[in-house]
């Protein structure tokens, strides 16, 4: 019996390291989106015109929390930047990111070290729903 408890907290032990030793995704940098998606007025729309890409630039990060900046082409042709600022979740996959100045939400996913996949919303007048992919720029 004694050695059966010495396995199981042997176990524990284990995992509970394997579980802390979990390494935090650092998301500095560059990335660049194309995306799909849908805006009330215009209908189903993406990002098939070169000027038309999102440009994510994380370009500070301490633990889980990051921020930076985002720039995009707006409907009327103007290049429009944007603060953003969000958190990578426990499980160093989900990232929730928030659009400041009534820029929407963003819940994403961590498909690879230079890939995230992002769902944007965008409520009110003239709301939007988007998917995203970025890409990281590599220097």
């Amino acid at each position: 019996m004694k050695k059966i408890w010495c396995i199981a907290l042997l176990v524990l032990v284990f995992l509970a390291t394997g579980i802390c030793a979990a390494e935090v995704p650092d998301l500095r940098g560059k990335w660049i989106s194309s995306w799909n998606g849908y805006d009330e007025g215009i209908g189903f729309v993406n990002s098939a015109a070169e000027n038309e890409s999102l440009i994510f630039i994380f370009a500070e990060q301490k633990g889980r929390l990051f921020a930076g900046n985002m720039t995009y082409m707006a409907k009327n042709g103007t290049r429009i930047s944007k603060d953003i600022a969000g958190a990578i979740g426990l499980d160093n996959k989900t990232l929730n990111l928030v659009e400041f100045d009534e820029g929407g939400y963003d819940a994403a996913t961590i498909i690879s070290e230079d890939e995230i996949e992002m769902t944007h919303l965008d409520d009110g007048t003239n709301g939007d729903v988007a998917i995203d992919r970025l890409h990281r720029i590599k220097a």
